[in-house]
């Protein structure tokens, strides 16, 4: 039993006449004082709703306007009644525009806004939008804004709100903002329109008669305050009542529930969160200080089985006694009130349900805790895995994490507690018994990730419980000759690979993934042995690392030596891509033991990148210069899915891309005689025919600007000192051949022209419109213009000269002089067809 800490005798007496003369003035709201004052006591927030003219809002002035601040004499309030048209900035504070000019980030002056205050008064909350609801609800709740990066603490302890509306009027219009408020706010309270007892109104009847205000003087301050809130942060709950408003939370929220079924308008005043079960807590050590201060000041701080009953107004709807109920439901009138009372009468009747089926079950508390605990089913267990003749890792991991859960922070009943330590310390007993034993048991070829786990578990649980630290010294001693052995153990098995030919690159995988996850638990135990004791913990890291090392390099040795093993009549691409992602697979798990094992891959599959580069290169055929690019291409991005850098394995295919390019130039040089063009097919079309079909497929011309794309898609292989990748003799004999095709064609263009030319009138012997038409649609069928001016060959065959002209000696030479043929083309047909074109816009 406590000895009783009565609270400040000042801060009572004034807590007392402040509001008792408060109930004096304002009859009939008991219920509503009473929440008010649990609200001030734990720092908490008040609702008051009902239909104007009762007096809602004075109470809110009366109490918070009269709580003033000693060193001031004034109150510490923001007051501000909601309307439509509120904004954030009307409650939070304004905008230092002084900031936002000077970096541009929006920051309030909170300490003209409601968390610059003690208390807040928001009068008419309901008429303010939803979405500003709902922030100031979590300013409030939280009681800080954040604006940006800055988060501003606030000095907001309890608020008021009221409504002139019904809560069904508010559930109407948002069940979501109803419940927001039903999860934030501890206190909810209803004030009826009318008395139930005639002897208020008359009371109030004769003041009003005689001119008599409420004569408010007691006095009581934010430093009165302050002394009763410590007065209940020092309240101790038993795990008793902690067991006692879990229960109630749970048996009243089923009650409630259930009336929602029957009532499908109902909707429970509390939203049962785990918030609201931490809220509960405070409200009952609040609810104990209150009764020190009223009732009882010899009691103690420590809150009992009786205190319960004061949940009511927290987790209810506040409004009249039972009896004061059924009064004003005989005379309301209007179904909201009747409605609103009707909540307040259904949830005093399942609290008070509740709260007896409570009180009767908490007798069976350790039983039923007994039960759930499953104390004797642990001790069980723990006996069975001392009497196994193998250690069962994985039942001592199993084991270990149920009774850390079970002990921390432990059972309420102090028997139950007893029980489980028992079977923890026989767990610790088996631990060690095994770790005695060594890292190799029975067939066991090593400790094994199980094992490590169970350690860390059981060596987490020695450290946490108090209980069990005496033994820690011990576990400890023995969990570091264990880990020593292991490490070695590691080590040596992964370099025993050197004497085992049956192992290929997959069991390496499995393998170096186990090794990984060994060493992750050895690492994790590691750290708790260096929380637990300072001396042997460097020791051991040395050994972890380099049994991470030795590992390490006996695992890639192997795999060198493996790699990459049988391959069958795979497809070479196939065969890359299967052994690329045997090999990531084998990287990565490396990389697990140790970071710096990147480059792996690269370096085993690198052979087998060249092996499928020169494969493509040599078999695959083309026609033209571009059908190689694209297979260049295709093999370069192979490459680099696969993870490989393409560089090196171009450079070493050079020759064989040369050689086939070689070999295409010398299939495509021969020469090709231009046939003379007759003159009736340079008029009729058949010339164009001729060029576009027969004549084009034997003179393959724009191979050039095709190994100019080329080279241009192998620059990321080619040398930085060198400005090509292929050889000048490849570009030197592609080039040739190019020029060759271009003299052709021109030949043919310039025989095509002069024929067409010679075998038209001149423009300026058409002295008619009819006779230059004439001219014209002859010119227009010989299909020249459109060759030269809609599809732009002249154009095309300037851009491929241009490129050759570029070439170094005699080549570039004759690139120019082609270069003067195809301009005299060009001005012949230009200079005709401008004449032609006049002359018919002339007639």
């Amino acid at each position: 039993m406590h000895t009783p800490t009565p609270v400040s005798a000042q801060a009572a007496q004034a807590f007392r006449r402040f509001f008792q003369e408060l109930r004096e003035a304002y009859l009939e709201r008991e219920t509503l004082f009473t929440q008010i004052e649990l609200a001030l006591l734990c720092r908490e927030h008040v609702l008051v709703v009902g239909p104007p003219g009762t007096a809602k809002s004075a109470i809110a002035s009366a109490v918070l306007g009269r709580i003033l601040d000693e060193q001031t004499g004034q109150p510490s309030l923001f007051a501000k009644q909601l309307a439509e048209s509120t904004v954030q900035t009307d409650l939070i504070g304004p905008v230092d525009f002084k900031v936002l000019t000077e970096t541009g980030r929006t920051e309030y002056l909170t300490e003209d806004g409601m968390l610059g205050a003690t208390h807040a008064f928001l009068d008419e909350v309901f008429d303010g939008r939803d979405m500003l609801l709902r922030s100031i609800l979590n300013v409030l709740h939280e009681r800080e804004l954040k604006h940006g990066r800055r988060v501003t603490s606030g000095r907001i302890e309890c608020a008021i709100m009221t409504s002139n509306r019904y809560l069904s009027e508010v559930l109407a219009r948002s069940p979501e903002l109803l419940l927001a408020f039903a999860d934030r706010l501890s206190f909810i309270s209803f004030v009826p329109k009318s008395f139930a007892r005639p002897a208020s109104r008359s009371a109030m009847l004769h003041r009003f008669a005689h001119g008599l205000r409420p004569d408010l003087r007691a006095v009581l301050t934010l430093q009165h305050l302050d002394v009763l809130q410590k007065a209940v942060e020092r309240v101790t709950v038993s795990n008793t009542l902690l067991e006692a408003i879990e229960l109630l939370t749970d048996e009243l929220e089923r009650a409630l529930t259930a009336q929602v079924s029957k009532l499908p308008d109902y909707v429970p005043t509390k939203y049962f969160s785990q918030r609201s079960v931490v809220k509960a807590l405070w409200a009952l050590k609040a609810a104990v200080v209150r009764d020190q201060l009223y009732r009882r000041p010899d009691r103690p701080l420590e809150a009992t089985l009786e205190d319960l009953d004061a949940l009511r107004w927290f987790f209810l709807l506040g409004g009249p006694p039972a009896e004061e109920s059924e009064a004003l439901l005989k005379v309301a009138v209007d179904p909201r009130e009747r409605a609103q009372l009707e909540i307040v009468r259904i949830e005093q009747k399942a609290f008070d349900a509740a709260l007896a089926k409570v009180r009767a079950e908490l007798g069976a508390g350790p039983e039923r805790e007994a039960a759930t605990l499953g104390a004797a089913e642990e001790l069980k267990t723990v006996e069975a895995l001392a009497r196994e003749r193998g250690f069962q890792p994985g039942i001592a991991l199993s084991t270990a994490r149920r009774l850390h859960g079970k002990l921390v922070p432990g059972p309420r009943h102090a028997d139950n507690r007893v029980a489980l330590l028992a079977a923890a310390r026989g767990l610790l007993a088996s631990v060690e018994q095994r770790l005695s034993r060594g890292p190799i048991e029975g067939s066991e070829p090593r400790a094994g990730e199980a094992l490590f786990s169970a350690l860390v578990e059981s060596l987490s649980l020695c450290r946490q419980v108090p209980e069990l630290t005496p033994r820690l010294p011990a576990v400890c001693d023995a969990i570091h000759r264990f880990v020593l052995q292991a490490l070695e153990v590691m080590a040596l098995q992964a370099e025993s690979l050197a004497f085992d030919e049956s192992v290929s690159l997959d069991p390496l995988v499995a393998l170096t993934d186990n090794l990984a996850e060994e060493l992750g638990q050895v690492g994790e135990l590691l750290a708790l042995l260096a929380e637990s004791s300072s001396g042997s913990v460097p020791h051991l890291r040395t050994a972890e690392a380099e049994t991470r090392r030795r590992a390490v390099s006996a695992i890639r040795q192997r795999a060198e030596r493996v790699f990459p093993g049988p391959r069958g009549r795979r497809d070479p691409l196939d065969a890359l891509s299967a052994d690329s992602r045997r090999l990531a697979q084998l990287e990565q798990s490396l990389c697990r033991l140790e970071p710096s094992q990147r480059g792996l891959k690269q370096q085993l599959l690198e052979p087998l990148g060249f092996d499928y580069a020169r494969d493509v290169f040599s078999t695959v055929p083309f026609e033209r210069i571009d059908q190689l690019s694209r297979t260049v291409q295709a093999v370069a991005e192979n490459l680099r899915r696969e993870g490989l850098a393409p560089e090196p394995v171009f450079v070493e295919c050079r020759d064989i891309l040369e050689a086939r390019l070689r070999e295409y130039v010398q299939g495509i040089g021969r020469e090709v005689a231009s046939p003379p063009t007759a003159p009736q097919a340079a008029v009729n079309g058949e010339a164009y025919s001729f060029y576009r079909g027969s004549f084009s497929k034997q003179i393959p011309d724009g191979e050039f600007p095709a190994l100019l794309g080329l080279e241009g898609q192998l620059a990321f292989a080619r040398s930085a000192s060198s400005a090509f990748f292929l050889s000048d003799a490849i570009r030197d004999a592609v080039a040739r051949v190019e020029l060759s095709f271009v003299q052709v064609r021109l030949k043919y263009l310039r025989s095509w022209l002069t024929q067409l030319l010679t075998s038209l009138p001149a423009p300026q012997s058409a002295n008619t419109r009819a006779a230059a038409d004439q001219i014209f649609d002859r010119l227009v069928r010989s299909r020249f213009p459109m060759l030269a001016l809609k599809e732009g060959e002249l154009v095309r065959l300037k851009g491929v000269l241009g490129m050759l002209m570029g070439m170094p000696g005699e080549l570039g030479e004759s690139a120019r002089k082609l270069q003067g043929v195809l301009l005299g083309i060009d001005d012949d047909f230009s200079r005709f067809s401008k004449q032609l074109l006049e002359l018919r816009a002339s007639l």
